[in-house]
């Protein structure tokens, strides 16, 4: 009888021999044990091939993963199989090669592909390039509804407001006394501490590039800061007295609700529960009487209760 032949090296495997044997081919005992193996199957093998998301495969285990591709990569066109992670947002998917070796990412939605950098903000990808609001934009449009939403929560625009598209660290450090080691890369880190959109003395310190579903309800609550600004003749809503607390409050809970009113509800998910500095006073008074009180009731708690407390405290 004639010897075996090793798949791998071609040689005869020595009669009596252990050795290795799967796919239909036999493989000897030293190409067994020195050479890399498949992920999968724990094949020996000299042709290994990647697979993004799993790992390096031999050649009959590569078909497989070839039989069972589920996406394109929208970055290196590359075959992504059904069961492998990866990156998906816009409607595009990213391979998990291309998404771990971004060298710079979307600051607003981490998209691993940056076709500009924005001066004091960061990257921004072709999709949140279209999209988001600058300094360009037409902010008027936006706020005629926002004018006539205020007014049945008691708040005016009587005069276009002054925005100041600032560097998100000035926004940031506005509204904590100490940064400490917070680490802020992306969008959802920065409103995890702060309003991206801040007013303070007669102006309204906005970072420079901003998704308009989240400025819509930043900007309202903004606005009712104002004019509690305007009203008690105050330059900014800070501090730690208890109409400053209840005033704060009540502007959060005008940006919560916002939110849940235009259905973005990932977005008022997120306002539910940041920013982590004191800036929301008592928004939680607000929040708890919402599950059980009609949203009219609620304004007249909010305007009657900042009007006593404006007597009382201020």
């Amino acid at each position: 009888m004639p010897n075996e032949i090793c798949y791998l090296c071609g040689n005869a495997i020595p009669t009596g021999q252990s050795l290795y044997e799967d796919h239909g081919v036999k493989v000897c005992l030293k190409c067994f044990k020195t050479t890399e193996r498949c992920k999968k199957c724990r094949f020996p093998s000299n042709h290994l091939k990647m697979v993004d998301g799993f790992g390096t495969v031999c050649e009959f285990c590569y078909q497989s993963f070839i039989d069972d591709v589920g996406r394109t990569c929208y970055l290196c066109n590359g075959k992504i199989w059904s069961r492998a992670s990866h990156y998906s947002d816009h409607g595009k998917v990213v391979c998990q090669s291309c998404f771990q070796n971004a060298t710079v990412r979307c600051f607003t939605c981490r998209f691993p592909h940056a076709v500009e950098k924005i001066h004091g903000q960061g990257g921004v990808c072709e999709f949140c390039k279209e999209t988001n609001l600058i300094q360009q934009s037409d902010i008027g449009a936006l706020l005629t509804p926002l004018k006539t939403f205020l007014q049945q929560y008691g708040h005016e625009i009587r005069r276009p407001p002054k925005l100041l598209w600032v560097d998100w660290k000035l926004v940031l450090g506005m509204q904590l006394d100490d940064m400490g080691n917070i680490r802020i890369k992306f969008f959802d880190e920065l409103v995890r501490y702060c309003y991206p959109v801040y007013f303070m003395k007669n102006l309204f310190y906005i970072i420079p590039s901003i998704p308009q579903q989240w400025f819509m309800p930043y900007m309202a609550s903004q606005l009712a800061s104002a004019d509690i600004c305007r009203k008690y003749k105050l330059s900014h809503l800070r501090g730690t007295t208890p109409f400053l607390e209840m005033a704060r409050g009540w502007c959060h809970w005008i940006a919560y609700s916002t939110a849940k009113i235009l259905k973005y509800d990932k977005i008022a998910k997120t306002i539910n529960r940041w920013p982590e500095s004191s800036l929301p006073g008592n928004f939680s008074k607000f929040q708890a009487m919402s599950e059980f009180r009609k949203t009219k009731e609620i304004i007249e708690f909010g305007q009657q209760t900042l009007k006593e407390y404006a007597d009382r405290y201020l």
